[in-house]
């Protein structure tokens, strides 16, 4: 049964028509709020907001700053929530710059999806914002500054600079730590290109997965050695969605993941053979474009054989390359999808740290990917 969702209105026009926008809410999820609007006041040269949320509880408010950007906040205390901006917290030093706020009365059960919804609204239509939650690709500071100086960011995501072959090297000496699940597991241990294969002088699909990791953390994550298990982590063959080889996650998004099961792919003779899968995130619109898979990659595919398509996380849109185990770092040589890749990473970075998947990270596969990693480095360079 379709939920019957009160439309929420507008008495400014904030950022395009917002009761349009309201009203496509309908039948998404049941609102518990009343019907509400939207009211708007000058607040320049203000040091307290006090006076213009008297009397109200729970809602979303808008600020607009004096350059043009906007930050769309939700709170359950309005008198108790904007002192904390305007003095300064945690997240950003005081806002001083404050010229407009707009606040709508909304029921706390709605907080979250409307925040995120006027968010996405404030995006679409090309408004900058301060806010870093549902804000993917937040461009304000972040904590990674500290780590990662901007411009060293900059610089990094526009292919300029490379990363330290030393502190690769330095990590791949790391003593070990036992085994890895991949490694011990019985599709770890097959040969690499076919499953009946007797001839073991093919790398097995641990190193093949392996090899492709170290590509990534090596070539696309900013200062990978120093911020492992801190920005990044590696999962060794998790039981998640189906089961998995690795994950790699930066962030708390995936950015590289191996599933179990193998796919059919055939050669030129036409014989068919399964091969293990590799499943490359990077920013939308490095290979996909309204929906259509750019003229670029049409004509001289990355990999062969591969294949493209655009998937959406939380965080939005991402673009997605599929491509045999193995073989990452060859799609990673073309400069146009090193850099998506590299963006990928720097905007998960800036959006948050690993903490969520920290327990799981494995300190033996990171270091035997740096590895293999070195191992095809001076091999490529012999």
């Amino acid at each position: 049964m379709t939920p019957d969702i009160s439309e929420y209105r507008s008495t400014d026009n904030i950022g395009g028509n917002l009761t349009a926008h309201i009203l496509f809410l309908r039948g998404a999820m049941p609102l518990t709020s009343n019907k509400s609007t939207f009211d708007s006041y000058d607040v320049q040269n203000r040091s307290s907001f006090a006076p213009f949320v008297q009397g109200r509880s729970s809602g979303i408010y808008i600020f607009e700053f004096s350059n043009g950007e906007h930050y769309i906040g939700q709170t359950k205390n309005f008198a108790g929530r904007f002192p904390a901006h305007l003095r300064g917290i945690s997240h950003h030093p005081p806002w001083d710059d404050i010229t407009r706020l707009m606040v709508m009365d909304a029921a706390p059960a709605d907080l979250d999806y409307l925040e995120a919804y006027f968010i996405e609204s404030y995006k679409d239509q090309g408004y900058s914002l301060r806010n870093k939650v549902f804000n993917f690709g937040f461009e304000g500071p972040s904590r990674l500054d500290i780590d990662v100086p901007i411009i060293e960011q900059e610089h990094w995501a526009n292919g300029v600079s490379d990363y330290d072959i030393a502190d690769i090297r330095e990590a791949a000496d790391r003593p070990m730590e036992g085994h890895t699940k991949l490694h011990r597991s019985s599709e770890g241990q097959l040969p690499w290109l076919n499953q009946t294969t007797e001839d073991r002088s093919w790398p097995t699909v641990a190193d093949a997965v392996c090899a492709d990791l170290g590509e990534v953390m090596a070539r696309a994550i900013p200062e990978a050695v120093e911020l492992e298990s801190i920005y990044w982590t590696v999962s060794d063959y998790p039981s998640t969605v189906g089961g998995r080889l690795t994950t790699l996650n930066v962030g708390s998004v995936e950015v590289l993941y191996i599933p179990r099961d193998t796919f059919k792919v055939l050669r030129k003779d036409g014989t068919p053979t399964y091969v293990h899968i590799s499943c490359l995130n990077m920013t939308a619109g490095t290979l996909i474009r309204d929906g259509e898979i750019l003229d670029r990659w049409k004509e001289n595919s990355p990999v062969m054989p591969s294949y493209m398509y655009q998937s959406r996380y939380r965080i939005g849109a991402v673009d997605k390359l599929e491509v045999p185990t193995g073989f990452i770092g060859q799609a990673l040589d073309h400069p146009e999808i090193l850099q998506g890749v590299r963006k990928f990473c720097l905007d998960l970075m800036r959006s948050n740290q690993s903490g969520l998947f920290r327990r799981w990270h494995s300190r033996e596969l990171a270091r035997r990917a740096y590895e293999e990693h070195i191992m095809l480095t001076e091999q490529g360079n012999s």
